[in-house]
């Protein structure tokens, strides 16, 4: 039996085109595959008159969303406008319209994602939303149902594209301002790429990723560090002491506290996240019986994406269920019981004593060093290099705002976590 699903698409910009146009060459081959005949009902976008996409009729094309959600042929109301306002307006306007949602939102999602869920199960509709974290990753269903029998304890993710790509291209010796123009020219970075760079693309992602893997309402922001600080120089730095620097996005549950965090770290070079390169992202899951579970793809592009929407909207005509999704509250680990290894690298004068006076100020934060570096000589400012024994996060980074106030001290410390990736499982 075929099913017929209209879909309303609200958004018409790189993913929305994507969606209309796999939707319009790939009709048939889905129905004959999946028995779901997907229908465009509606498209809304604020420039409607300038659409243009072959095999659409432009009569379904409107400037105003609310006729979208009106037409009682939209079964599903897709959002692809991104950002806060006005998608939460949309959002919980369409569910109390009793239309199901596909979105590929990460921004909503993170910040309004309980609320939205709550608003939908009242309504028996479904929130899909597998293309807003992870491109074309199936994480989201992998965590929900291929998973859900088992207990999720940890989430290692490289979630950003634009950061791979960068730090990928620093690794084969490009400075960090030629990599991030090359990702604005194939497209994997946006004219600002601050939210990229900042790391707060991948905090939205993360957090996402935790509440449905730990069924939890969680409290606060996750520690967040970009990669601006990240120079050629410390990749060379890792790679000689047998690690990949990484942009790591990283939840785990401890007890009944929630770890969750990103930000730049050395992993080492044998593990298979060192590998993904480029644009790619991937997601390293932790379960309690099935053990680790590895899944990597595309992180960005108009069609990897739009394929995700697509499958979301598929989907849709074919389960006869509605997604519990039930949260209970739990607060994040507080930054002053994280513990990590560290390296940090300070630029300084070169002359006697610099070292003494920054291992002084370390040694008074009970900061132990494990092993130091410094190997260019006869420059006015040369790089010293630190590797620490485990410290807590806090300490450390209070410390080395002390060792950065010093006058011997001209460029101030690059400090990255090292993640050696092998914690046991808690109980």
């Amino acid at each position: 039996m075929v099913v017929e699903v209209g879909v309303g698409l609200i958004g018409f910009g790189t993913i929305g085109s994507g969606v209309a146009e796999i939707i319009s060459k790939n009709a048939g081959l889905i129905e004959k595959r999946t028995g779901v005949r997907i229908v465009l009902r509606a498209v809304c976008d604020r420039s409607a008159e300038k659409i243009k996409l072959p095999g659409i009729d432009k009569k379904i094309f409107t400037a105003d969303y609310k006729k979208v959600i009106a037409n009682k042929e939209v079964d599903v109301v897709v959002e692809l406008i991104g950002g806060y306002e006005p998608a939460r307006t949309i959002i919980l306007e369409a569910i109390a319209a009793k239309k199901h949602i596909v979105t590929a939102n990460k921004a909503v999602l993170a910040k309004f994602g309980y609320e939205i869920f709550e608003r939908a199960q009242k309504n028996n509709v479904n929130v899909l939303f597998e293309a807003a974290v992870g491109g074309c990753i199936p994480v989201i269903k992998t965590i929900e149902e291929s998973y859900s029998s088992d207990s999720i304890r940890a989430i290692y993710g490289i979630l950003n594209g634009t950061t791979n790509y960068i730090l990928t291209k620093m690794g084969e010796g490009m400075d960090y301002r030629e990599a991030l123009k090359g990702a604005q020219e194939f497209g994997f970075a946006e004219a600002d790429p601050s939210f990229d760079v900042e790391g707060k693309d991948a905090a939205q992602k993360i957090s996402i990723l935790a509440s449905l893997a730990f069924d939890a309402r969680i409290e606060g922001e996750p520690l967040t560090r970009g990669i601006t600080d990240i120079t050629k120089k410390d990749i060379e730095y890792a790679r000689e002491l047998g690690y990949a620097i990484k942009l790591l996005a990283v939840a785990k549950r401890e007890g009944g506290l929630i770890d969750l965090r990103v930000h730049p770290a050395m992993i080492p070079i044998s593990h298979i996240l060192a590998d993904v390169g480029n644009e790619d992202n991937a997601v390293l899951l932790v379960g309690k019986n099935a053990g680790q579970i590895f899944l990597s793809g595309k992180g960005a592009g108009r069609l990897p994406t739009a394929t995700v929407v697509v499958t979301d909207i598929v989907e849709m005509g074919s389960r006869g269920r509605i997604t519990q999704r039930n949260f209970e509250k739990a607060k994040m680990k507080p930054l002053s019981q994280m513990r990590s290894r560290y390296f940090v690298r300070f630029g300084v004068v070169d002359k006697p004593g610099v070292l003494a006076m920054i291992t002084k100020i370390l040694g008074d934060a009970a900061i132990s060093i494990a092993a130091f570096s410094q190997k260019e000589v006869n420059r006015e400012v040369v790089p010293i290099v630190l590797l620490t024994h485990e410290a807590f996060e806090e300490q450390m980074m209070k410390a080395v705002s002390l060792c950065n106030k010093l006058d011997v001290v001209r460029e101030e410390a690059v400090v990255i976590r090292i993640e050696d990736l092998a914690q046991p499982l808690l109980d």
